[in-house]
């Protein structure tokens, strides 16, 4: 009998050792390992935050196969819940904890036992609240090292130890991965040094600010994941499927100037997304689109929207249908910066295309999306190029109200104003526009409504200036349009204005009205105003 017990525990031992999982981050992880055929995913550690009430956050990990698996989650050392499954032939096992009030500290315990081997792992100091995920390019990666007044900023950290951080490594796959790879920063509390490690490495300065924000306003743990790469296309963080429904080629030249990260199709997705999905979110926020200003600009009011509903449907499969189908998803309609006159009218495309050609959100196309305008947000002087800005905490902050007010239910202003009817008084020479909330009219400007006049199937943009406004609505002078104007445009340039001085806002929130093109004959801007180029 104890000549069969010791093969056996000999046995598991040597084929405990001999089990890897396909993300491999564990293995260099000795203090949360123990044996390396059991062990939590990568990104469940110390200090972490899992998703509040009303959802349950997900636990998982790897093991021997058929071994059964004990979670306990404990509350000052006193067991307070139990879950327990076994180890699939996959090699994976997951629990769904019950739903949990915000706070803590807890501690999670996972036991694995075959036969009377019994392996335990820990993490400890874990918050339950809001987990939000960050994602995209270099704005979102830039550090809050790089951002204005970057040394208040850093010594900000004691009164939001409750804000926990995390940034994926920038790797890439050509399948999808498990499990992350490797991580930059493990969860932790946030210091001066992991929120400004480093030019463009970690930790997200959008990122950050959005959740000190969120924090202020909710009051309870805010858990935030990094994961970005400076200059990639929307085609590395999509999923196969995605771009194959939206008609994207395999293939096509890549501009060096806007894109010099990975941009193989679905490299990211393999990598740095896909790995996350079982776990529970709250939303997700993205910036990104520069790197597709001149590459497969023309698709990206389809592969944006896709990419949306894909990573929807994956983080509620993955998470067993705890997060939400239809999860708040916010995003940064791109700021001003200065190129080739070449590429003129490819920003203004993206950031139309980014609202999947409305001009606003959320619309049928993208529900439960909400968007930070950042038209008037340019930085000619930025050390880090003026496709750069430098001003991350307006943006994060017209982030977290758009956040506040789909994700959190609050009634509140979060989107600049937009016309809602265009009327042609031609006798007077005038189109006027309401809008639907009220209009500040910070500064006249001559050129930054445009008017397409047409004549024998040619049209050509002319100036349409402001003449007379009131609170809610807005006259423009079109007596230089000799023939019949067609369609109106606002903001459409790389660089309408300057900093924070754009024509138009909402007079109590500060928000900019968003660039818009619409038919004349269309009630509002909309989709089918594409057709007035």
């Amino acid at each position: 009998m104890i000549a069969s017990e010791f093969v056996l525990g000999l046995v598991l031992r040597l084929f405990l050792q001999a089990h890897v999982s396909a993300g491999g981050f564990g293995l260099f992880s000795s203090d949360k390992v123990g044996y390396v055929g059991f062990r939590f995913a990568s990104y469940i550690d110390d200090y972490m935050v899992l998703q509040r009430e009303p959802a349950g956050a997900v636990i998982w990990g790897y093991g021997a196969p058929r071994a059964t698996v004990t979670v306990t989650l404990c509350r000052d050392q006193e067991p307070i819940m139990k879950k327990v499954t076994s180890v699939k032939d996959s090699n994976t096992w997951t629990v769904v904890l019950d739903p949990m009030k915000p706070g803590g500290p807890y501690e999670v315990m996972a036991q694995q036992t075959l036969g009377r081997i019994n392996f335990t792992q820990r993490v400890h100091d874990v918050l339950f609240g809001d987990v939000w995920l960050c994602s995209g390019q270099s704005n979102m990666k830039m550090t809050v090292s790089q951002v204005f007044n970057a040394t208040a900023e850093l010594s900000d950290t004691a009164a939001y130890q409750s804000v926990r951080i995390l940034s994926v490594s920038s790797t890439q796959a050509q399948q999808e991965l498990e499990d992350l790879a490797k991580v930059d920063l493990r969860w932790s509390k946030p210091t001066s040094k992991n929120l400004g490690h480093g030019n463009f490495t970690y930790m997200s300065a959008v990122c950050w600010l959005f959740g000190r924000f969120l924090y202020d306003a909710l009051r309870y743990p805010v858990g935030l994941l990094s994961s970005s790469w400076n200059g990639t296309p929307i085609e590395a963080w999509s999923s196969r499927r995605s771009l194959e429904a939206c008609g994207v080629p395999r293939s096509g030249s890549m501009p060096s100037d806007l894109q010099f990260g990975p941009s193989a199709h679905s490299v990211l997705w393999n990598a740095m997304i896909h790995p996350l999905r079982n776990m529970t979110l709250k939303g997700v926020i993205w910036y990104q689109g520069e790197s597709n200003v001149n590459f497969n600009r023309d698709l990206y009011n389809c592969t944006f929207p896709l990419l949306i509903d894909d990573w929807r449907q994956t983080f509620h499969d993955g998470s067993q249908g705890q997060t939400e189908r239809f999860f708040p998803f916010g995003f940064v309609q791109l700021s001003s910066y200065l190129f080739d006159e070449a590429l003129d009218d490819g920003l203004p495309q993206i950031r139309w295309h980014q609202t999947a050609d409305f001009g606003y959100v959320p619309n049928q196309r993208m529900p439960n999306t909400f968007m930070a305008a950042s038209v008037d947000l340019c930085d000619r002087n930025s050390p880090f190029g003026s496709i750069h800005p430098r001003d991350k905490q307006t943006v994060a902050y017209r982030l977290h109200l758009g956040a506040r007010a789909l994700a959190y239910g609050e009634k509140l202003i979060f989107q600049g104003p937009l016309p809602q009817k265009i009327e042609l008084l031609a006798d007077k020479g005038l189109l006027n526009l309401t809008y639907s909330q009220p209009i500040k009219v910070q500064r006249r400007d001559d050129k930054i409504f445009e008017v397409s006049c047409c004549s024998d199937h040619q049209c050509k943009w002319l100036p349409a200036p402001m003449d007379t406004f009131s609170t809610q609505s807005l006259a423009l002078n079109i007596t230089s349009c000799q023939d019949t104007p067609a369609a109106l445009r606002y903001a459409w340039t790389p660089w309408p204005c300057e900093y924070k001085q754009c024509a138009l806002y909402h007079p109590t929130s500060t928000l900019p009205a968003p660039p818009f093109l619409a038919l004349i004959t269309s009630p509002s801007p909309g989709y089918h105003s594409r057709t007035a180029k």
